[in-house]
């Protein structure tokens, strides 16, 4: 993903930096503080964002499209393009989440443990002015607290309520994002398209020399997949005759993730998913 930035938010700390800062600030579990998430296998950590996220230039172009081809109260091309951008961010985050979740219920708590180390060490700085801009209570500590319970009780019940609570934030968040956009099919369309194409995107960080190498990045694209299904599952009366047509085009790219353990040879290359990205960009406007 791109690291350009136009300013209006901050741009996130390094990984080295924000790896600091977990362990002045972390809450505890059980009055034990969590590790950082600081991983020794370089595998670990999210190539795709290198610490590192921005507006990528896919993204600015939806916006500018959308807001060039319909007319919206009170919204200008600025406007749609920070409203995006948050319903990008925050998918990426829970995409994360979804996946770190769906891999501790496997009990695969290694391969989970980056997941929930992801949302605070690579997105949420980014998204932090936002909370007090839009009057949203911050819910950083619950990031922390659950990514501390990934590692210390995974599959505690407990867990799970600090999994569903974080989601729920997560979307009170969301919530922010004016009705005129949220419910525009043009605008829900762009979004998925900027999650399957992350999915995309994170599925290259995975290969080397043709196969899957990064079980990480893997998991990262497997996650925004699944979370762009979930943004087509809650919108398809508002998207019509093009839900269908948008659900072909996610189950392509989601079956490129056959199981959570890697296939030897990935059904589908990046490109693949990409055009399948492309494909859905396309119906944002027919």
């Amino acid at each position: 993903m791109s690291t350009d930035n136009p300013g209006a938010w901050k741009r996130a700390l390094p990984v080295t930096a924000m790896a600091a800062l977990l362990v002045a600030i972390a809450p505890t579990v059980d009055g034990a503080p969590p590790l950082p998430f600081d991983p020794p296998d370089p595998t670990l950590i999210c190539k795709g964002m290198n610490g590192k996220i921005g507006r990528s230039q896919a993204l600015r172009d939806l916006a500018a499209d959308f807001a060039a081809g319909v007319h919206l109260a009170q919204a200008s091309k600025s406007d749609v393009e920070d409203e995006l951008d948050l319903f990008e961010k925050l998918g990426l985050m829970e995409g994360h989440l979804m996946i770190g979740k769906a891999l501790l219920d496997a009990k695969m708590q290694r391969d989970a443990e980056p997941h929930f180390g992801h949302p605070v060490s690579e997105i949420y700085d980014y998204i932090k002015p936002v909370f007090a801009a839009r009057k949203v209570a911050e819910f950083e500590r619950d990031l922390h607290d659950l990514e501390a319970r990934a590692k210390s009780a995974p599959q505690a019940p407990e867990t799970t309520a600090a999994y569903d609570a974080v989601l729920a934030k997560i979307d009170g968040l969301r919530r922010t994002i004016p009705a005129s956009l949220s419910s525009s099919p043009g605008f829900v369309v762009r979004g998925i398209a900027l999650m399957m194409e992350a999915s995309a995107d994170d599925l290259a960080e995975s290969f080397d020399k043709g196969k899957i190498a990064n079980t990480v990045e893997y998991h990262d694209a497997m996650g925004f997949a699944r979370y762009a299904d979930k943004v087509l599952a809650a919108n398809r009366a508002l998207l019509g005759d093009k839900a269908g047509k948008i659900g072909t085009e996610i189950q392509f790219a989601m079956s490129a993730f056959p199981a959570l353990i890697p296939p030897a040879q990935a059904p589908h290359t990046p490109a693949d998913l990409t055009a399948a990205a492309g494909r859905v960009k396309d119906l944002a406007n027919n």
